[in-house]
């Protein structure tokens, strides 16, 4: 259950950090694309681990579900942090 609790949480993270990412890109600043393209690798890095370490499809399944959750959550939260105009 902690695996798909960390998948979820870092594919949230991850997402929010795209967004991030690209707003730097459209506003052309260089030292926020720099930063998000630095850490970027880094935030997969728990994705990579638990995909190699599991044995069988039921629990690579499992993980998508954890991942795609995160990413839903995540744009969810992107969306009212722009609609609020926090970052954009």
């Amino acid at each position: 259950m902690k695996k798909y609790l960390i998948i979820s949480t870092m594919a949230l993270i991850l997402e929010i950090g795209s967004t991030f990412y690209i707003t730097y890109v459209a506003d052309k600043n260089l030292l926020g694309m720099m930063f998000f393209a630095a850490i970027g690798p880094f935030l997969g890095l728990p994705f990579v681990g638990f995909m190699v370490e599991t044995k069988t499809w039921l629990e690579r399944i499992k993980m998508a579900f954890a991942s795609a959750f995160g990413y839903l959550i995540g744009s969810i939260i992107t969306y009212f942090i722009i609609k609020q105009h926090i970052i954009y």
